[in-house]
């Protein structure tokens, strides 16, 4: 029956196709036959046209009466006037069309259209035509009537021929069908089929049986080794049991290995997810395992993105085995050596990156521990080299005196007077000599590593101590001294006392006219800090110590810090040179700078930076604040 459809409808179609394809070709032809009747008729037209002649241009048209499908024709001047219709009973809106240039086109049962009259190369009226196509359509419909009876005869006779094809080709195959289901569903494939014809059925049939008879044998043979298959199976899969359980054990052994490792070991794919993390990796980034298996190193820490850690993973992608030995990581306040391992796979691609990081913070802390050692040894060779320039030079300076003045007194012993003043004179280098050495040992004492421990020290009573101290030089010369609230700070007092005592010193010694001196302190801002204070991030505390003196200039600045450097000649102030490089020495063994800015005739400024506790010292903080209130009103 589908077959039978197939058919039908495939000649349908190709009778409906035959026709559509006659009818358009015809069509086509016809069009084509009134464009070369028009042509020939306006050839022939165009003198009358040129003349005018009406008689002419009527006997023209009328040479169209032997085409019995020539419905109308209109002959038009050059300016558009009848000149000649056929027939001449035409009707009005069929002679007055609207006037075009050579063109044919249907409509309905008519094919219209429009020839231009030319003489030579001048165009002198037009020719309208007008064919009738009822004729042809009509032998179009007796031909489609035709087409349609020898379709339905040819159909019926392909279903009268099917019928009798369908018992001879259909019933066998059903017979073979109704074996192979019973072969199916009872699994016997002893039953075979009976041949009945010689034919292709019958070739079907011996192949049918023929396949039967080997998938039977076949069947006892999988039957045969069915037995001991399962046995194979159940030794196979102990085996593999076996083997699972060693590689497990194994894996479970490395593992260990892994975890137990002091180092920090990860493991990253070729988009830099995590693979593998030890508990060391964990501990470190302070992360559960499901939480970073799986995630890209960015979604764990964005803020590795532009650090060297992540380019180095990028860069081991490409194959390049990375070695770093000392970096300070972002993650954990520590030191690692990092080694950046490309793992391959069979084809020698790298596809994974193997991260090992070896702690070295201790290393590290030697190291800086170390170079901090050299820096003290460097400075202690500084001042062992400037202190052997001041024993070979201010130091033998009051021992020549001395020598000169013994040898000149020993000259004039005959003469007292001259004698007494040169014994005051060796007396006055003596005690140059022993000031000097005081001061020497003073400063070395601070070199010296073995420091008493620190402490809570008010340096408001170390001021109090120094002002008593110095009661009598104070009065003598009218000092003014105006002192702020001072900080609480942890230090040694006998080196904070010797500090305030130089500082007073020179402040009373430096100077033509009545003392002022002026302590301040405050706070000291962030941006104010400098050198390992950055590092340290803690609080500072400025003292800044003024007074009214001489003063200096200010590219002597770092030159008075130095030991035995002076400005003054010693007949004009006295002095060791000593005092401010103590200062100095006193106030970095606290952990702090100091600073100075003067200028001749208006005074000086030391700026003594110190470390402190702004809660131990509510008042400075208090007092900083109430300072900056009033900077900003101002």
């Amino acid at each position: 029956r589908m077959i039978l459809i197939i058919c039908g409808a495939a000649l349908l179609v190709a009778c409906i196709a035959f026709f559509i394809y006659e009818f358009i070709t015809y069509r086509n032809i016809s069009r084509n036959e009134l464009a070369t009747l028009g042509r020939i008729t306006a050839f022939n037209s165009s003198a009358a046209l040129m003349f005018g002649d009406e008689d002419a241009a009527e006997q023209t048209l009328l040479a169209l009466k032997a085409h019995k499908n020539i419905a109308a024709a209109v002959l038009y001047n050059d300016t558009g006037a009848i000149l000649a219709t056929y027939p001449d009973t035409i009707p009005a809106k069929e002679s007055s069309p609207v006037l075009k240039d050579s063109s044919y086109q249907f409509d309905g049962n008519f094919i219209m259209g429009f020839e231009p009259v030319v003489e030579q190369g001048k165009r002198v009226g037009t020719l309208f035509l007008k064919a009738d196509m009822q004729t042809v359509y009509n032998r179009f419909a007796v031909f489609g009537m035709a087409a349609f009876s020898f379709f339905v005869v040819v159909l019926l006779f392909t279903y009268l021929f099917s019928r009798r094809l369908q018992r001879s080709v259909t019933e066998p195959i059903l017979y073979l069908a109704g074996i192979a289901r019973q072969v199916s569903s009872r699994k016997d494939y002893s039953v075979r089929a009976e041949k009945k014809s010689s034919d292709e059925i019958g070739e079907l049939t011996e192949a049918l049986n023929a396949m039967l008879t080997q998938i039977e044998r076949q069947n006892d043979e999988i039957r045969s080794l069915n037995a001991t298959l399962e046995e194979k199976i159940v030794m196979r899969t102990w085996e593999l049991q076996q083997a699972n359980y060693a590689l497990t054990e194994q894996n479970e052994f490395i593992q260990t290995i892994i975890d137990s490792s002091v180092n920090v070991i990860v493991v990253y794919d070729k988009d830099l997810n995590y693979l593998m993390l030890n508990k060391m990796a964990l501990q470190l980034y302070n992360k559960k395992r499901e939480d970073v298996i799986g995630r890209h190193v960015l979604e764990i820490f964005p803020t590795l993105e532009n650090r060297p850690v992540y380019q180095n993973l990028k860069t081991a992608l490409q194959g390049e085995f990375i070695h770093v030995e000392a970096y300070r990581s972002e993650i954990y306040d520590a030191w690692f050596e990092n080694f950046f391992i490309p793992l391959r796979d069979k084809d020698d691609q790298v596809d994974r990156v193997l991260l090992i990081a070896h702690e070295i913070t201790g290393i590290m802390q030697a190291k800086e521990k170390l170079q901090l050692l050299n820096t003290e040894l460097e400075k202690s060779n500084r001042d062992l080299e400037q202190f052997a320039y001041v024993a070979s030079h201010d130091l033998q300076e009051p021992l020549r005196k001395i020598m000169t003045f013994s040898d000149l007194s020993e000259r004039n012993a005959n003469n007292p007077e001259i004698q007494k003043r040169y014994l005051q004179k060796i007396s006055s280098s003596a005690e140059r000599m022993t000031s000097l050495i005081k001061e020497v040992l003073n400063y070395s004492r601070l070199s010296n590593n073995n420091t008493p421990s620190f402490t809570e020290v008010d340096l408001n009573a170390i001021v109090e101590q120094i002002k008593d101290d110095l009661e009598l030089s104070l009065n003598e010369k009218s000092a003014l001294i105006e002192c702020d609230r001072l900080p609480v700070i942890r230090g040694i007092p006998l080196q904070l006392s010797q500090l305030f005592l130089n500082l007073f010193t020179n402040s009373l010694k430096f100077t033509d006219k009545t003392p002022h001196i002026t302590i301040r302190a405050r706070p000291l801002p962030e941006d104010g800090l400098q050198g390992d204070a950055i590092a340290n991030a803690g609080a500072y505390v400025q003292i800044i110590f003024s007074d009214n003196g001489i003063g200096f200039e200010q590219k002597y600045a770092d030159r008075i810090f130095s030991i035995f450097q002076r400005l003054h000649a010693v007949d004009r102030f006295d002095g060791t040179g000593i005092g401010l490089a103590l200062c100095k020495k006193i106030i970095e063994s606290h952990g702090g700078w100091i600073a100075v800015s003067s200028e001749p005739g208006k005074g000086t400024s030391f700026f003594l930076t110190l470390p402190y506790d702004p809660q131990r010292n509510p008042a400075i903080s208090r007092e900083a604040t109430h300072e900056n209130d009033n900077s900003l009103t101002r």
